[in-house]
C-alpha cells in the first residue's frame, strides 16, 4: 500500500515538472528516481544501523548474563520483527533475577544452618583443598577463618592429635577412638562424594561424641550391673537358704531324706548361673567372621527343623559370601524371639531377596512387637524386653552383621509384629 502510493506520487511529480520546465517526462522520472533510490538507501542505512545498535544491545546484555550481571535491560522498539526479541530478554533477566535471589535466599538459610550445626564440615576439592568450612571445623581444627580457606587438609590438620589427623587425612569413615593424656576420646567422621559445578569435591564431616560415648557407656555398664547383679541373686538367694537348711538338718540330724532334693536344686542353679555367665562370655569373645561363599537354600533347611517358618518367594541361586555359622546363629535368634513373641506359627516368615551386590533376608511375624520408643535401644547391650531376657540375643545379631560389612534394622509391622531386617554380601569384593 505504502509502496503503491510513493510510486505514484513520485509519477505525478515528475509529470509536473516535466510540465512546468518543459522537459521531457522520461528524463523527470529518471532524476525523480535516482533522487529517490538516493532517499532510500539513506533510510536504509539509518534503519540498519538502528537494528545492528539493538542486536549489539542485546549481546552486551547476554555477555552480561554469562558474566552474572542481570541489571541491563533493553528500551522497546517500534521495529515488530525485534519487539518480541527485546521483550523475550527482558523477561529472561527479570525470572533469572528472582531465579538467583530465591536461590541466593536458600544458599543464605543453608549456610546459617551448616555455621550453626554442632559437627565440624569441611568441602575439599579434588587435590583436598579447603574450599568450603564451618564454625566447628575451625573450632576443631584451632584455626582462623581466613587461614583454612585454599589450604590442604593435611596442613589444616597439623594442630590435630594423630590418630584423629591420620583418619581425616586417609577418609576414613565410622567411630574413632583413641587416648591422649590418659583421656578417651570418641569421635564420628564421615566422607561423602559429591558433584559441584560438574568437579568431583568430598564432603567432611567430624563430631566429638566422647561425651555422648561416655554416657552410653555408663547407662550400659548400669543396665550390665542391674542385670548381672539380678541373675546372682536369683541363683545365689536360694543356694544360700537351701545349704543354710542343710546345714541346720545335718546338725539335728532331721529330714535327712530331703538332702538330696535340696542339693539338686543347688546344682541346678549353680548350672544356671554357670550358663549366664558363659553367655556373656560368648558375647565379649564374638571372633571376626571367617567368610567364604555359602548356598542359602540348605541354610534355611537347618533352620527350619528348629524354628519352622513360611518362606516367601524363591530363594536366590547365587551364593553369599558370610561367616555361615554366625548367620545361622543370627537368624537362629531372630526365628526363636518370633516364636517367643505370642505370634501364630503360620505368620512367622522369611524372605531372602537378592540386589546387584547384596543378599536381604527379613524374618516377620505378628506378635507383641517392640513399643515404638525402645526400637532404638533394643540392639543394645543387656536391653531386654523379656522379664528373663539377658539383653544380648539382638546385640550379638547386629554386632555379626555389622561385621560382615551389612545393617540389622528393626521395625513395627502396621497391623502388629515384628519385622527384622539385615543385608550380606554376594560375593568377596562387595563389602
Amino acid at each position: 500500500m505504502l509502496s503503491s502510493g510513493c510510486v505514484l506520487t513520485c509519477a505525478l511529480l515528475a509529470l509536473a515538472i516535466a510540465l512546468h520546465h518543459q522537459v521531457p517526462v522520461l528524463f523527470a522520472c529518471s532524476v525523480i528516481l535516482l533522487v529517490s533510490l538516493m532517499m532510500l538507501f539513506l533510510l536504509l542505512g539509518h534503519y540498519t544501523r538502528r537494528r545492528q545498535r539493538i542486536l549489539a544491545t542485546l549481546e552486551d546484555g547476554i555477555k552480561s548474563i554469562k558474566d552474572g550481571d542481570l541489571s541491563l535491560r533493553i528500551s522497546p522498539t517500534p521495529d515488530p520483527d525485534l519487539a518480541r526479541l527485546i521483550d523475550l530478554y527482558n523477561q529472561l533477566t527479570t525470572n533469572l533475577k528472582q531465579q538467583k535471589q530465591k536461590l541466593n535466599q536458600k544458599e543464605l538459610v543453608l549456610d546459617s544452618i551448616v555455621q550453626a550445626s554442632p559437627m565440624a564440615t569441611l568441602l575439599l576439592d579434588k587435590q583436598r583443598h579447603i574450599v568450603y568450612h564451618n564454625a566447628a571445623a575451625r573450632q576443631l581444627l584451632k584455626k582462623q577463618p581466613g587461614a583454612l580457606t585454599g589450604s590442604s587438609l593435611e596442613v589444616a590438620c597439623d594442630d590435630l592429635p594423630s590418630a584423629l589427623a591420620q583418619a581425616l587425612n586417609s577418609g576414613y569413615t565410622g567411630m574413632l577412638s583413641f587416648e591422649q593424656q590418659e583421656q578417651k576420646h570418641t569421635y564420628y567422621l564421615g566422607v561423602e562424594p559429591v558433584t559441584l559445578n560438574y568437579q568431583p569435591h568430598s564432603l567432611v564431616i567430624c563430631k566429638n561424641v566422647s561425651a555422648e560415648q561416655n554416657r552410653e557407656e555408663i547407662m550400659l555398664w548400669k543396665n550390665a550391673i542391674r542385670l548381672i547383679s539380678h541373675e546372682l541373686n536369683n541363683s545365689l538367694a536360694p543356694i544360700q537358704s537351701l545349704t543354710g537348711s542343710a546345714q541346720t538338718m545335718l546338725s539335728q540330724q532331721k529330714h535327712l531324706e530331703l538332702l538330696p532334693d535340696m542339693l539338686d536344686t543347688v546344682s541346678q542353679r549353680a548350672h544356671n548361673l554357670s550358663e549366664f555367665i558363659q553367655r556373656y562370655a560368648e558375647y565379649a569373645r564374638l571372633p571376626a567372621p571367617s567368610c567364604a561363599a555359602h548356598a542359602i537354600a540348605p541354610l534355611l533347611e537347618r533352620l527350619q527343623a528348629l524354628y519352622p517358618f513360611t518362606l516367601l518367594g524363591t530363594v536366590p541361586a547365587d551364593t553369599g559370601y558370610f561367616d555361615v555359622a554366625q548367620v545361622e546363629q543370627v537368624l537362629l535368634n531372630l526365628l526363636k524371639n518370633a516364636h517367643e513373641s505370642g505370634s501364630d506359627k503360620a505368620e512367622i516368615s522369611v524372605r531372602v531377596v537378592q540386589s546387584q551386590t547384596r543378599l536381604r533376608f527379613a524374618v516377620v511375624d505378628r506378635g507383641s512387637g517392640i513399643l515404638p520408643g525402645n526400637l532404638h535401644q533394643a540392639l543394645q547391650p543387656f536391653y531386654s524386653t523379656k522379664a528373663q531376657g539377658t539383653g544380648l540375643g539382638l546385640s550379638l545379631c547386629h554386632d555379626i552383621i555389622t561385621a560382615h560389612q551389612g545393617q540389622l534394622r528393626l521395625r513395627n509391622r502396621e497391623k502388629g509384629g515384628l519385622m527384622v531386617e539385615f543385608d550380606l554380601p554376594l560375593g568377596e569384593n562387595t563389602h
